[in-house]
């Protein structure tokens, strides 16, 4: 429970809170909000900012990836949280497949294959 005089630093941005909880910034258990206006939620999440490293850490992440030293541990949470998203895009925008197994043989067809596409690629088994 939060006490008077407490220093918190609260983000609504997931990317970054998973950043300060992995660099090991202290997560408020209990004291992150649902904020609920006009059918539209917003999370907060809430840190320990004794000593103010978790709003410094912030600042950073707020200049992007270009801002920070190559080297920084946060600089690689950056990147791998937005490289994620980018193969997530990737994935959501591939043409699923479908597998045939045929004894020692496999083939892969679009699921949107056209029934005479499917019929020329059956003819390979």
């Amino acid at each position: 429970m939060l006490q008077a005089g407490d220093l918190i630093f609260t983000t609504n941005n997931l990317k970054l809170a998973c950043a300060l909880f992995t660099l090991g910034h202290k997560f408020l258990e209990g004291e992150s909000s649902i904020i609920e206006s006009n059918n539209n939620k917003q999370i907060y999440f809430a840190f320990n900012d004794a000593g103010s490293l978790v709003s410094a850490d912030a600042r950073k992440w707020a200049g992007g990836l270009e801002a920070m030293e190559a080297e920084e541990p946060l600089a690689y949470l950056w990147a791998y949280a937005h490289n994620r998203d980018r193969l997530l895009d990737e994935i959501k925008q591939a043409t699923p497949m479908v597998r045939v197994v045929s004894g020692d043989k496999v083939l892969l067809y679009p699921k949107n294959a056209t029934a005479e596409q499917k019929r020329k690629i059956m003819t390979k088994l």
